[in-house]
């Protein structure tokens, strides 16, 4: 009986202690062939967390989540330090969005986010929250009338792609897929977004011309061009041009991906992309009574975003937008919003190497225990 009872306690044993969660990089966040190339298509990296750790009880997670995106790679190709954050849905602590202020991100993304409680301090209304917006990329979820929806309530598309959920494959809705790219759309991401959300000042303007200056991007953001909405109130534009030497070419509606550029809207108005410090001359014919200088999104269009939720391998979750056949340059039009996390992965301690000791040595016993039994048995069967 002691020897059944020591048996199981042996097996008992790892149930009874705490579960050691460590993690692993993911691989190809450093290799050229996932990671550079996404890169270089202008997609973004921001963080999600640590495993095994919930940043509502846990601050440290922030630190440590940025100090593994940032030793593996760039947040972007406008910016090497990342600004984005995504947080499970719900009321957001003073204490978590003072941490991740310290951290410098300015972008938080997730889901049904309660409104900020009236008490906050000032600080924290400079954080950008992005909404979920246009449901997900998943088949047999991912719709076209969501993903209008979501543009009309929030002014851009957000949508959800997860490739493993519980060690199940996620697939792509090849439709609907189909269609966003076939969009007018901006395809952007959050801190390109964020970033760009400047307008150029006027620097001179006389009775048939204005000269814009371009600003710079929000504090603490990506040195990115920002985009500027100029309307004429009377008048027709005859031409646009930058006076330097830098790049300022003339856009059309099939431009998807951000740059610096103009393009003319109906004539007595432009929207112009322009990088911090570049003077821009718009020139005008006829009678102008005023001009005015708006907010725009790039090319004006519609920002259309994807975030890859709980990345922890890149290749799976960027691999169903990549088709050599069907892309002219093999990557889908999309750019995403790569929320990073580690693998995790099961840390070795000494509990292991002891249960087994205690196995090698239980064994014998029990064999031992069991021959003198059986002899007992039989000696008492002789005796009768």
């Amino acid at each position: 009986m002691r020897v059944a009872f020591f048996m199981l306690g042996v097996l008992l044993l790892p149930l009874a202690l705490p579960g050691a969660v460590a993690w692993r990089a993911d691989g190809w966040l450093i290799q050229d062939v996932v990671g550079g190339e996404r890169l270089r298509l202008g997609d973004e990296f921001g963080c999600h967390g640590m495993p095994g750790k919930d940043v509502n009880t846990d601050l440290s997670v922030i630190s440590e989540c940025k100090e593994y995106l940032t030793s593996q790679i760039n947040a972007s190709k406008w910016g090497s330090e990342p600004l984005s954050f995504g947080l499970p849905g719900g009321v957001i602590e003073f204490e978590t969005m003072d941490a991740l202020m310290d951290e410098n991100f300015l972008i938080l993304g997730g889901n049904e986010f309660q409104p900020m409680n009236s008490s906050a301090p000032q600080r924290f209304y400079d954080l950008e929250i992005v909404e979920q917006s246009g449901g997900s990329l998943e088949k047999n979820i991912a719709s076209i009338d969501t993903i209008n929806a979501g543009i009309n309530e929030h002014g851009y598309a957000n949508l959800y792609w997860e490739a493993l959920i519980e060690d199940l494959n996620v697939r792509r809705d090849r439709d609907v897929l189909e269609w966003i790219e076939s969009q007018d759309f901006w395809f952007t991401t959050w801190g390109e977004l964020y970033s760009s959300s400047h307008s150029a000042t006027e620097s001179e303007r006389t009775n048939q011309s204005i000269t814009l200056k371009g600003s710079a991007a929000p504090n603490g953001a990506w040195d990115v061009p920002g985009t500027t909405r100029l309307v004429l109130d009377g008048g027709q534009i005859t031409s646009i041009e930058r006076l330097d030497d830098g790049e300022f070419s003339q856009l059309t509606i099939s431009n998807h991906h951000l740059k610096t550029g103009y393009r003319i809207i109906e004539n007595s108005s432009a929207t112009l992309t322009i990088e911090e410090g570049a003077y821009v001359r718009v020139t005008w014919q006829g009678e102008v009574d005023d001009v005015y200088l708006l907010s725009g999104t790039f090319n004006n269009l519609t920002p259309f975003m994807v975030t890859g939720h709980h990345t922890t391998d890149l290749f799976e979750w960027s691999s169903p937008f990549q088709d050599e056949d069907k892309y002219e340059d093999g990557f889908s039009p999309l750019r995403f919003t790569w929320l990073i996390e580690p693998q995790p992965d099961v840390e070795p301690t000494w509990i292991l190497p002891l249960i087994a000791v205690l196995i090698v040595l239980a064994v014998p016993v029990a064999v031992n225990y069991t021959l003198k039994h059986d002899r007992a048995m039989n000696q008492s069967l002789e005796e009768e």
